[in-house]
Formats: structure tokens, C-alpha cells, sequence
């Protein structure tokens, strides 16, 4: 199937290539060696396409819980940082704020994003209620994820990296302060 394994791989590399703005199912196809019609019947629609990778990476992001021990509010900052800036998830993190931004405008884009962010959201309001954030969780969890999706834009505009991650131990620092 086309959005197995390597087929996802494969459209958001060339999704990443050329970003969403100008993306037509018909280069795409031909890149892919399949139809229009294939990528249609496989992916439903246009948004599809990039909705389908970034359930995947944001699924790829809550397994990173797995196996790490969140002690503190500020491991999931840094789970979560490291898990984005890995090269697997980088076409599909930076995807994501373009993508977002189309949601604001376009009711498909919003409908279509909304499962894999719920999901994301409320796997890290878990982890911080497992760090003892307790009330405050559901609100630290948005604070969180949406400073670090502010990163990943800023980073994908300034390319400054140590900025990025300097800002990323601030934010760490910050949530921990939460717990007190």
C-alpha cells in the first residue's frame, strides 16, 4: 500500500522538498512512480497526504514516553525537543506549522490536524501529571507544546540551533518551577 512504511517516507520527503503551498498530486504521483488516482484513493484528499506523516510523527513523539521516566516537567520539554530536532521527524515537524497555519484559515486543515495535536496535547499533560504538575497539567501541557512548535518555526527561519535549544532549557526551567 502507498502509505505504508517507505511510501509515507517517501511523499514527505518530497512534500518537504516543496512545502504545502504548491503541492500538486500529480508531480507527486510521478515522483512516487503511481497515479493521481492512486495517491487519491490511498489518501482521501491533498490534506491527507500530509495529515497521514504527521499522525505518524506526532504518534512517533508519544512513544518516545516509552522507556523514559519523566521525573521532572522539564524531561518532557526535552523528550519532546529531541524527538522533534531528530532528522526522521524533522520534515514532518516542519511541515506541521505550515500546516497549522492553513487550520486557522480552512476548516478541512482543522479537522483533519485535530486528532493527531488532541493526541499530542494529552500525552503531555500525562507526563507532566506524572512529574506532579497536578491542576496546572492541562495548561503547562498547551504551554509546552506550543512553545516548542514556536521553536521549530523559529528554527526553521534562523536556523540558530543553540538559540533554540538555550530557549528549550528555559522553558524546562520555567515548567519546573511548577511543582515548586
Amino acid at each position: 500500500m502507498l502509505i505504508s512504511g517507505g511510501g509515507v517516507s517517501a511523499a514527505m520527503r518530497y512534500v518537504g522538498e516543496h512545502g504545502l503551498a504548491t503541492l500538486a498530486l500529480r508531480p507527486l504521483a510521478a515522483a512516487l512512480g503511481t497515479s493521481d488516482r492512486m495517491l487519491m484513493y490511498h489518501l482521501g484528499s491533498r490534506e491527507g497526504l500530509v495529515v497521514a506523516p504527521l499522525d505518524r510523527a506526532f504518534a512517533d513523539l508519544a512513544a518516545v514516553r516509552q522507556g523514559q521516566q519523566v521525573i521532572k516537567p522539564s524531561d518532557l520539554v526535552r523528550l519532546l525537543w529531541q524527538a522533534a530536532v531528530e532528522p526522521e521527524a524533522r520534515v514532518a515537524m516542519r511541515l506541521y506549522p505550515e500546516a497549522a497555519s492553513l487550520a486557522g484559515t480552512a476548516e478541512l486543515w482543522r479537522e483533519q490536524l485535530k486528532p493527531a495535536t488532541s493526541l499530542h496535547l494529552r500525552t503531555a499533560e500525562q507526563w507532566l501529571v506524572e512529574a506532579g504538575v497536578g491542576p496546572a497539567a492541562p495548561a503547562a501541557a498547551r504551554l509546552a507544546c506550543a512553545a516548542l512548535d514556536g521553536l521549530l518555526l523559529q528554527l526553521g527561519i534562523d536556523g540558530d540551533r543553540a538559540a533554540a535549544e538555550e530557549t528549550v532549557e528555559l522553558l524546562a526551567h520555567q515548567l519546573n518551577r511548577l511543582v515548586g
